[in-house]
């Protein structure tokens, strides 16, 4: 299995900027208010900084995985300890998108329908997609998708010039000052993006040079487009209501009346919205699926991915009837500790070994 850079960019553009889409502004505009651009703006260049430490953990391993290399550099006890942060990761990911979108749904267009019944349709079809073909299914659908979902979600940035008003991010700084605009990052950056699918999709890359700068690229689109959003969404609602939205991107779509001839813009965004969410589950269960794969010692991953989307399911059903479980996506453990510990302080750790090994095989070569 093989995807080339291009695919690659869309894959985790697309995935970058359905993450974005749900709790970053609100958890920033809580604390930094009508600063909550310039929190947005100091995380995403966070998050370049980090997509670009897991690129270079990833080129100094390009014929492994994150599993084959964890293991190689920290031994094997260690090093599946260490992978088992990443499953974690990934599933917390995959399970706050697809109840997003199954409550989203059910809010916005099937009123009556149980929601029970939108995630078995929505499990399926992303389970049938990755075991039918893998990476290189949902990267197909990336490519032909990622256009028309990046140009609309950008555009509708400017659909309503007339609700816009730039006093509402007044004053700058001065209500707010550095510590709740640090705050705002802190809490928010989390969920800005999810640069750690690199550490397994570098692997499958045709021509790894290409694939660097397609997930470079595709992350710094998502970020741009993140920080556009929060201002427009300011200069329209305000902060106060901005730290209320739940979906924002979607509120902003309701907003849009250009001579009371395009309206109801939302009748595309939801659809291609949609598209987005599979395939940012899709990369999400392949990913899973393949690195439990490789951790447990089954040939058969595709077995692995129907067993983890009945587990995936089965947490669905749980959480939604258990309110500590549905408030457990943004608790203190996981924003304070479980997040930096796998953003920053593993890629650090798998770097400066990569980085020590490199080395010491250099000197034992000259």
């Amino acid at each position: 299995m093989k995807v080339s850079g291009y695919q690659l960019f869309w894959l985790v553009n697309i995935s970058s900027m359905i993450v974005f889409s749900y709790l970053p502004l609100q958890l920033a505009a809580k604390e930094s208010r009508q600063d909550c651009w310039i929190s947005i703006l100091l995380g995403a260049l966070i998050m370049m900084a980090i997509t670009w430490l897991m690129l270079r953990v990833c080129k100094q391993h390009a014929d492994k995985t994150l599993v084959g290399f964890a293991k190689m550099l920290l031994g094997t006890v260690i090093g599946k300890c260490i992978v088992m942060g990443y499953f974690l990761l990934w599933f917390i990911q995959m399970s706050m998108i697809a109840k997003g979108m199954a409550e989203f749904q059910n809010l916005v267009m099937l009123h009556n329908t149980p929601t029970i019944f939108i995630l078995l349709c929505m499990l399926f079809l992303v389970t049938y997609a990755v075991y039918r073909g893998g990476i290189v299914a949902i990267g197909r659908c990336a490519e032909v998708i990622g256009p028309f979902f990046v140009f609309l979600l950008f555009a509708q940035l400017f659909l309503n010039p007339q609700d816009m008003d730039m006093k509402r991010m007044l004053p700058v700084y001065a209500d707010s000052g550095w510590l709740h605009i640090l705050k705002g990052t802190y809490y928010s950056i989390n969920y800005l993006v999810d640069p750690s699918i690199v550490l397994m999709l570098y692997y499958f890359a045709e021509n790894k040079r290409s694939a660097a700068r397609g997930i470079m690229w595709g992350t710094a689109v998502a970020m741009a487009w993140g920080v556009i959003m929060s201002l427009v969404l300011l200069f329209v609602t305000g902060p106060n209501m901005a730290a209320e939205m739940i979906v924002p991107v979607y509120s902003l779509t309701k907003f849009v009346s250009i001579l009371n001839f395009i309206q109801n813009i939302d009748a595309f965004f939801i659809p291609l919205w949609l598209l987005g969410a599979f395939i940012k589950m899709g990369v999400d269960l392949f990913i899973l699926s393949y690195g439990i794969s490789e951790w447990t010692g089954i040939k058969n991953w595709k077995l692995v991915a129907c067993l983890m989307s009945a587990v995936w399911l089965a947490y669905l059903i749980y959480s939604s009837h258990d309110i500590r479980m549905t408030a457990s996506l943004k608790n203190v453990y996981l924003i304070g500790g479980f997040y930096p510990f796998v953003y920053v302080i593993l890629p650090i750790l798998l770097w400066l070994l990569g980085s020590i090994r490199q080395y010491r095989r250099s000197c034992s070569g000259s």
